[in-house]
């Protein structure tokens, strides 16, 4: 989650408890809550709700499309450093100051409780000891203006050192409110209220809620003390004869006796004669919860949080429809490079089944071009929709039209290729640079490609990582909830030595919790190993980063095939063999690859049928976010046939792909 994203969801949730408490507030008086036991359990469940409110409320998620641009991009000199001019981070310097004042504020209760303990060893014990020292530690204080009572296995009581001074009645009336403390297990909460203070410490509704709180728990234990002892005249001397002393700092981590702001409120309270019938103290109590939750409800709508939107980097030209649906994750939706080039356009429509979990397990072309049909199905069998309306079925509307670009000039010869026009921000397709579908491992030199496998990139081999270090489990894509369920079931961890099987293992455990999910991995300079585990559609940026620094592919090619039976092959230059280009597809710029500054050339052998359409590609060298983008133009190419002695021949060539950012894009034809 982004700073700006946090900042905002941290700014709506103070709102949130601004309002809330700010309706709520009015709540105990509208309904005559007149019983302290009633209003502080009533205070407590609203303190309870202002914490919870982000796990409770539901939070908005958007589904950010990243589309191309057009401004022209300056010339960078390959392995040059870019500097980019940033805003001054205002948000994040925020978040630190809270976070810092949050920290100090722990702190300072760290110190309180510190400073209980030194009391409590300065202290002397109550003598002669009373029948209340069974229940709690008695002990005098010079340090302590007013009785404090804390501890929660061994409870301790500080009475002030002029406590045996005062007359009986007043010691006894004292002692009760205390050990009432003790029996309801107040320290306790206290603390929990105040590491609430210390988080929200900027935050005057939670200091005004708190402050009540405290008022109201005097007062229930107020009522309690005058009903055991009936005797209400002198308990309140008591709390004149306390009010008398010499004001001192409160201590934060323990309830005091008296603190002076609260004493009219308490005496008006203990004289004051509340009569509620059972009845009609259930019903309030119940009308007050109801009011709660309704306000909860509003403040939730009025300031939802947002969840980190899920970006989404389709192809240009490509416009998705859901409908209005919820979805979790989908992959990118690309313009087929042959009805793009066409000019083939139309929107195709969709009809996906749903199972329970919201997993797309069924879809159905109602209509559309048919060169559009078949990526759309590959690309929606892979979503997963928001579960919320169970198993069924979505209709999914994806437009196609022909974007106006220009492509790169490429060539045969080294270092004769140059692109001329700014690269486009479309997406990057699915499985660049990394394993596909959770089961193949990350780049690896020398993989033989042929077919329709070149589209995709995918290479079947995987380096051994038997006795390597795991350095790192990247999660990409999900959310920090879905990333801690993850991890918890994934088999390895960060810093054990892995087995053979371990990334096998690991596939199977991600497969498990997500089909959808993508598992690829990067050796480190120290030879250590980083697993990454991406969501479909997670942002370049994220991946980009997940996997950097990647490193340009560069490794003897495998043996070639033979040749049929009775098909000759012969070995052709690149200069010479780019002569005869009859069709030749133009590769796009892989957006990823521009947001990084990457320029450079992609070397591939290629072996020609004899009637010069595309046999195999092997990958000879390149960067691997360059790789697929030249393997996908470059395996549409078809050249005239080579004669030899009159004979049709296969022809081994080289084929050169050279990537490189322009200053400026020509004009357009």
């Amino acid at each position: 989650m982004s700073p700006d994203l946090v900042w905002s969801n941290v700014a709506a949730w103070c709102l949130q408890i601004g309002l809330l408490v700010g309706v709520a507030g009015f709540v105990p008086a509208l309904l005559r809550l007149a019983h302290p036991r009633h209003r502080l359990a009533f205070w407590h469940i609203l303190l309870l709700a202002c914490v919870v409110l982000p796990l409770a409320a539901p939070w908005r998620r958007e589904t950010i499309v990243v589309t191309a641009v057009t401004a022209p991009l300056p010339a960078v000199a390959p392995g040059a450093a870019v500097a980019v001019e940033q805003p001054v981070p205002w948000n994040r310097i925020a978040l630190y100051a809270l976070a810092a004042g949050a920290v100090l504020r722990l702190l300072w209760l760290t110190g309180g409780l510190w400073r209980l303990r030194l009391y409590r060893r300065r202290a002397t014990p109550l003598a002669p000891p009373l029948s209340w020292s069974v229940e709690a530690d008695l002990r005098l204080s010079a340090d302590v203006a007013s009785p404090v009572t804390f501890g929660a296995r061994r409870p301790v009581v500080l009475l002030p050192a002029r406590f045996p001074a005062l007359d009986g009645a007043t010691q006894e009336a004292i002692l009760c409110h205390e050990i009432l403390h003790v029996r309801r297990k107040d320290w306790l909460v206290t603390l929990a209220e105040e590491v609430v203070r210390s988080v929200f410490w900027f935050h005057p509704a939670i200091w005004w809620l708190l402050g009540e709180i405290g008022l109201a728990r005097e007062q229930a234990v107020d009522r309690e003390v005058v009903e055991m002892t009936q005797a209400r005249e002198e308990y309140v001397d008591a709390l004149l004869a306390i009010a008398g002393a010499k004001p001192r700092l409160d201590l934060a981590p323990a309830p005091l006796f008296l603190r002076r702001r609260h004493l009219k409120h308490r005496i008006v309270s203990i004289m004051k004669e509340v009569r509620m019938s059972k009845t009609r103290s259930l019903s309030a109590l119940a009308a007050s919860l109801g009011i709660l939750a309704a306000a909860c409800w509003l403040v939730t709508m009025t300031f939802p949080l947002a969840a980190a939107p899920q970006m989404v980097a389709d192809g240009p030209g490509v416009t998705v429809d859901l409908g209005g649906a919820a979805i979790l994750h989908r992959t990118s939706v690309m313009y087929p490079l042959a009805a793009r080039t066409a000019k083939v356009e139309g929107t195709v429509l969709v009809d996906a089944t749903l199972d329970n979990a919201g997993n797309v397990v069924d879809a159905r072309i109602v209509s559309g071009p048919v060169e559009l049909r078949r990526g759309v199905l590959q690309s929606v069998l892979q979503w997963h929709f928001s579960n919320e309306g169970g198993a069924g079925a979505r209709q999914i509307g994806i437009t196609f039209k022909a974007p106006v670009m220009q492509a790169p000039t490429v060539s045969n010869a080294p270092g004769a290729i140059r692109r001329d026009t700014a690269p486009s921000a479309a997406a990057v397709a699915p499985g660049v640079g990394m394993g596909v579908g959770g089961g193949v491992g990350g780049p690896v030199p020398g993989g033989m490609i042929s077919g329709d496998s070149a589209a995709r990139f995918v290479i079947n081999q995987r380096p051994s990582l038997e006795g390597k270090a795991l350095k790192q489990v990247a999660i990409v894509g999900l959310t920090e909830e879905a990333k801690g369920r993850l991890a918890t079931r994934l088999p390895v961890h960060e810093g054990e030595v892995l087995a053979a099987d371990s990334y096998q293992r690991t596939v199977e455990a991600v497969r498990d919790y997500d089909e959808h999910l993508v598992v690829g991995l990067k050796t480190e300079a120290d030879q250590s190993v980083t697993f990454v585990i991406s969501a479909p559609g997670a942002s370049g940026s994220a991946l980009l980063s997940a996997y950097s620094p990647l490193t340009a592919l560069g490794s003897p090619v495998p043996d070639l095939p033979p040749p049929a039976p009775g098909v000759k092959r012969i070995t052709i230059g690149g200069n010479v063999q780019s002569a005869k280009l009859t069709q030749q597809a133009r590769p796009t710029y892989p957006p990823l690859a521009k947001q990084a500054r990457i320029q450079g050339v992609v070397r591939l052998q290629a072996v020609l049928n004899a009637d010069g359409t595309m046999k195999n590609l092997a990958v000879v060298s390149g960067h691997p976010l360059l790789i697929p983008a030249a393997l996908e133009a470059v395996r549409q190419w078809t050249y005239a046939p080579t004669l030899l002695n009159g004979e049709p021949v296969e022809v081994v060539t080289t084929i050169d792909v050279n990537f490189t950012l322009a200053e400026q894009p020509p004009a357009q034809q």
